[in-house]
């Protein structure tokens, strides 16, 4: 490799600040403090210090925090939340206004910020390739490596990222182009077709199975944040499922099914995770605990940061008026319905115990652990969202919806109170595991069939996570085929990673947002009233109508870079 000439080509990212030991802490400060500057490859690739801080910055290019959006949360643009205010971007997707063109305007413009899940998201998962492409065509340069173990794990943790990002795109717009290897201006032809979707998951595959042979199972305390096994082993689990979905999989071939089901069960197969006990406390841990299979590096964040480089999310836009929060994502009636009553029927079967004036009565645990509804208790007070003088229904930061997401708020962290938490960005956790093995052993073998040699069955799989939330297993009288039994999957995968950023890509991947997004389910919320009794009236009303057309289940290439290619075609319909 001639360094001389890549150095007088090449601008990257690179912390050159300070050094970085493998056993110091590793936080979000070690993937945000880059300055943008010439790399001398000399230095970077020969001293492991410096290396290590190159290797780091590739976790950057991962999406970071659920409010990456700026001021609008993914779940906005599913069925879950709806955005409230003059200062979201989510309309843009609800109003099936998106396009692949840039959303233009000043900063000060809300919409703009749509442009985080759109170009600007496609442009940075590519730099981050080719930042970790250069991690892995150069990682032999080093002189220095503490041990071959370091050596192994840090190659292992770039085939990782480069899987991860390679996924993200996968995800939203299907096919991309494949770079195995950093190319160089001048030498190499940069415009790259689009390979097809099922060479870009067999790519992912490929980088997962080596990552994970190479990364240790567990981190020490100090590298929590860094890919393990498990979190490779994860990925793969994921990419696989998402492949055997209708959307990826038009001829519905059964082994892509199968092969989702083993690296599911792969991954259960470890012994390495468990359900967390606190299904609450868990986002709020300081460790991970025996779920979270990896998180987000992270600080810890108080209430008055807002949405700074140091905050994981800004916990004031999901909190309402009367908590001194900005109310600026709402749950909505739909998502709200989602939660079955406490014998686990839908609240609309007729052998439901739902009652429409006591609404949250009998309901699915999780659904109090998850979202804050009206005259429940919340830090010192009964909450407050009815429209006659309520606190939380607001009186300049109105709150129509009726509801809030209490998941990413731990009670006792209040504005002005002095309070600090950490708020895990969780990108794996165990029970996804769970879900993604029900959904593809169902498929695959049926509700009550398993992976040959395995222990457990679709069913067995869906009970363990109701169980730790203490709801009953699923009524046999509801999942007793398969298409039955997949409807009770899609459903559990909503509530119990709800908000987590999960249904909006699940039921784009399902080929089911025509009718979940799209004007079949048009969006409602619930007006409450207090009476002079002091009992309420609740009566859902029509929010919205939103857009979805079959053509967004995928998302349009940026036209900036179709219009700069002679070989990138754009996704059918944009």
């Amino acid at each position: 490799m001639d360094i001389q000439k890549l150095y007088k080509v090449l601008v990257v990212s690179i912390v050159l600040l300070c050094s970085t030991s493998c056993t110091e802490v590793f936080d979000s400060s070690q993937l945000e403090q880059a300055p943008e500057q010439d790399l001398d490859f000399d230095k970077v690739f020969k001293d492991y210090q410096q290396f290590r801080q190159y290797l780091d910055y590739s976790y950057k290019f991962m999406p970071s925090h659920l409010g990456r959006m700026w001021n609008s949360m993914i779940c906005e643009l599913s069925d879950e939340c709806e955005g409230l205010g003059v200062n979201v971007s989510s309309p843009v997707f609800n109003n099936g206004a998106w396009t692949g063109d840039r959303i233009q305007g000043p900063s000060s413009n809300p919409q703009t910020a749509a442009n985080f899940e759109l170009e600007d998201m496609w442009i940075e998962l590519f730099k981050g390739i080719r930042h970790v492409n250069l991690v892995i065509k150069n990682i032999d340069l080093v002189e220095n490596f503490p041990s071959q173990e370091v050596y192994e794990r840090s190659l292992g943790e770039a085939h990782f990222i480069r899987a991860y990002l390679y996924f993200e795109l996968a995800k939203r717009w299907g096919g991309v182009p494949l770079y195995d290897s950093a190319l160089e201006l001048g030498v190499d032809d940069l415009d790259v077709p689009r390979s097809s979707y099922e060479e870009t998951i067999d790519f992912i595959v490929a980088d997962t199975d080596l990552a994970a042979s190479l990364l240790d199972l567990t981190n020490s305390e100090g590298d929590v944040g860094r890919a393990t096994k498990g979190a490779a082993m994860a990925l793969k689990s994921r990419a696989l499922l998402y492949a055997a979905r209708p959307l990826n999989n038009t001829t519905q071939d059964p082994a892509k099914w199968e092969a989702a089901a083993n690296a599911a069960y792969d991954v259960i197969n470890l012994n390495q995770y468990s359900l967390d006990s606190d299904y609450v406390k868990m986002f709020f841990r300081p460790n991970l605990g025996t779920e979270i299979i990896m998180n987000r590096p992270r600080r810890k964040i108080n209430f008055e940061q807002g949405h700074t480089n140091n905050s994981n999310f800004l916990v004031r836009f999901i909190v309402p008026q009367g908590y001194l929060g900005w109310m600026g994502t709402a749950v909505t009636q739909n998502f709200v319905d989602l939660y079955e009553d406490s014998n686990g029927f839908p609240i609309d079967d007729a052998s439901s115990n739902y009652d429409p004036t006591d609404p949250y009565a009998n309901r699915d645990p999780r659904l109090k652990m998850s979202v804050l509804y009206n005259d429940r208790f919340w830090y010192d007070r009964n909450t407050q969202f009815y429209r006659n003088g309520g606190l939380d229904y607001g009186s300049t930061l109105i709150n129509p919806m009726g509801y809030s997401i209490a998941k990413f708020w731990p009670e006792e962290h209040q504005r002005y109170k002095g309070t600090s938490t950490y708020l895990n960005y969780i990108v794996f956790r165990y029970a996804e595991i769970l879900l993604n093995y029900a959904e593809a052993a169902n498929e695959a073998y049926g509700p009550d069939g398993q992976v040959p040699g395995a222990s457990m069955t679709a069913r067995d799989a869906v009970n363990l996570v109701r169980q730790r939330v203490n709801h009953v297993p699923l009524p046999s009288q509801l999942s007793s085929s398969k298409d039955a039994m997949r409807e009770r999957i899609i459903n559990e995968r909503a509530v119990e990673l709800s908000f987590e950023e999960h249904r909006w890509y699940d039921i784009i991947s399902l080929e089911r947002g025509v009718e979940v997004f799209g004007e079949q389910n048009p969006i409602m919320g619930m007006k409450i009233t207090k009476n002079e009794d002091d009992t309420f009236t609740y009566e859902p009303f029509l929010r919205e109508t939103r857009t979805f057309k079959p053509h967004m289940h995928r998302y349009p290439i940026p036209n900036s870079e179709i219009y700069k290619s002679n070989s990138l075609e754009q996704n059918p319909g944009w």
